[in-house]
């Protein structure tokens, strides 16, 4: 798998390789997963590590804040960069085509990913030390419009990355929820993942979720967020339930798209 830069510019990614096979991968194994259907979605305990500290450290200068490092120069970058996807506020963000939208917090620091070898609609992530990434897979499936057999085909495909990038997924829970989409009230499944990364060249905690909805007829749409957690678990959940309830929910085609658009790497 090759990552590129949008401006052309081939990147070494040893972090965001194995936290795209975590977004893929969190499907896992169905019989293991809790499973409960609810309007307003809980989320599973944060990784057991320390919190976030009681005093919170020094801001970083408005300046200093960039889509190469949201943490800017903050005493604790990660914790700048983290509190920054917990309050900012939610803005949509298009694929290259302008034919999905995506919505992001602090939208002005992240920065597209183009991926070959594994075609996503649209995938971004958060600074360059990768606080968190998210994609947006849309590929044909046959059978029913379903969100859970949605969910099922992207596990087949995505385990094989997962495992040759030293993954290991922790607890799981599903969550089953209603998307509103003009008039219409749609089913979606969103699968929360805990994980670690722990391979030669990196390891970390995260947390996220894959949310899958219904589509157009033949299609599948599946939308991955995951945020580290390693050093600020408890901050990381409430990163994560922001995206639950404030922007998982909300992806949507734009109005402009009638039909299932063609399946092309973005």
């Amino acid at each position: 798998m090759k990552l590129v830069h949008p401006e052309g510019l081939a990147m070494s990614l040893p972090r965001l390789l194995p936290l795209l096979a975590l977004l893929l991968a969190a499907e896992g194994c169905v019989s293991q997963t809790n499973t409960q259907t609810q309007d307003a979605p809980s989320t599973p305990d944060a990784p057991s590590a320390s919190g976030a500290p009681s005093a919170p450290p020094r801001p970083p200068s408005p300046e200093s804040v960039t889509p190469k490092n949201p943490g800017g120069d903050a005493d604790d970058p990660t914790f700048a960069a983290l509190m920054r996807l917990a309050t900012e506020p939610w803005v949509n963000k298009s694929d290259n085509a302008n034919t999905i939208l995506v919505p992001l917090a602090d939208k002005k620091n992240w920065r597209g990913l183009r991926i070959f070898g594994r075609p996503t609609r649209a995938s971004f992530r958060y600074g360059d030390a990768y606080y968190a990434a998210g994609t947006v897979l849309y590929t044909p499936i046959e059978g029913p419009n379903d969100p859970e057999a949605c969910l099922a085909k992207t596990f087949d495909e995505a385990m094989p990355l997962a495992e040759a990038n030293g993954v290991r997924i922790g607890g799981r829970q599903r969550i089953r929820m209603n998307q509103v989409v003009g008039a219409e009230v749609r089913p979606m499944v969103i699968e929360l993942i805990e994980g670690r990364i722990d391979n030669l060249l990196h390891r970390d905690d995260y947390i996220g979720g894959l949310a899958a909805y219904q589509s157009f007829p033949g299609t599948c749409l599946v939308h991955g967020f995951a945020v580290v957690a390693t050093e600020h678990p408890e901050l990381a959940a409430k990163v994560r339930s922001r995206w639950i309830t404030e922007a998982a929910p909300k992806l949507a085609w734009a109005n402009k798209v009638k039909q299932a658009p063609e399946f092309k790497d973005r």
